[in-house]
């Protein structure tokens, strides 16, 4: 069976579709353009994933047997790795099987807190942020970068990338950084002024791992520098990867993007074509 897998946060799962619509008392849709058009009842996720999503729009031109939507709303990479583990675990085969990955902004990162009811929770760093001088950002000062975290989480891609096509699937990706532009690659691998990979900083960080731990074994051989493992990973290749596809404001005046920044469906046919065109 040929199967399309959507990854990736909001953008991906289209909860905001249906957190958005209008329904009545009764659970039905009321004064809604999508629920005229469609003429459809009660709105479920699923309906959501088949005809709203960008996958739905994809399909369109790919015309696939099933979609599988792991989006996961609010969430980054962290989130994604584990979506795409769980399902990878359940199968035995990907043959005709295409994950398309939106990489979220790299700023979400959880962690593992105990809250004031002493119950263990994991929550994203951004809620913390706020809260200066907290035991919490005491911590993260001191234990907490960033950088450390993307670098294991764009590893983590590529084994899964690996593990996806000698399963017989295939893997590609594409950037979207939270503020209303998508594009080929996170911002945070490019250095604007002059246009090129900057991944430096990642790659003293990967040093610093790779001397603890040939420490303890002579015979390890070091592994891909990140900057291999960037260039190995299946981007699509939407644009030039230093440029912006399109911005939140240019998005919202043409009435792709709503309010809330998350696509229209319009938006969605819109981001589906160039999917489609990478993939070609």
């Amino acid at each position: 069976m040929k199967t399309l897998i959507g990854v990736g946060c909001s953008h991906t799962a289209g909860i905001a579709f249906l957190k958005n619509l209008q329904r009545s008392g009764d659970g039905s849709w009321a004064s809604n353009a999508l629920a005229k058009k469609y003429h459809y009842g009660k709105p479920t996720m699923e309906w959501v994933t088949y005809n709203l999503t960008w996958m739905a729009k994809l399909n369109n031109y790919l015309q696939y047997d099933k979609i599988v939507n792991l989006g996961v709303g609010g969430q980054g990479l962290e989130v994604n790795i584990m979506n795409m583990k769980s399902y990878i675990d359940n199968q035995k085969d990907l043959s005709g099987c295409l994950f398309i990955h939106q990489i979220p902004g790299l700023s979400r990162v959880n962690v593992f807190h105990r809250d004031i009811d002493k119950e263990w929770k994991w929550r994203p760093i951004r809620d913390f942020i706020a809260t200066k001088g907290s035991s919490v950002m005491k911590f993260l000062d001191y234990h907490y970068n960033e950088d450390f975290y993307n670098l294991n989480n764009f590893y983590e891609i590529y084994y899964l990338q690996k593990r996806i096509e000698n399963l017989g699937g295939k893997y590609h990706c594409f950037s979207f950084d939270g503020k209303g532009q998508y594009q080929s690659y996170p911002n945070e691998f490019w250095d604007s002024d002059n246009q090129i990979l900057s991944l430096d900083k990642f790659e003293k960080i990967n040093d610093i791992m790779q001397k603890n731990l040939i420490y303890f074994d002579s015979k390890l051989q070091a592994r891909k520098s990140f900057r291999e493992v960037v260039l190995d990973i299946n981007w699509l290749s939407m644009i030039k990867p230093n440029k912006k596809i399109f911005e939140g404001k240019k998005l919202f005046e043409q009435g792709l993007l709503k309010g809330d920044g998350h696509f229209t469906e319009d938006g969605n046919e819109v981001l589906s074509d160039l999917i489609f065109k990478g993939l070609q």
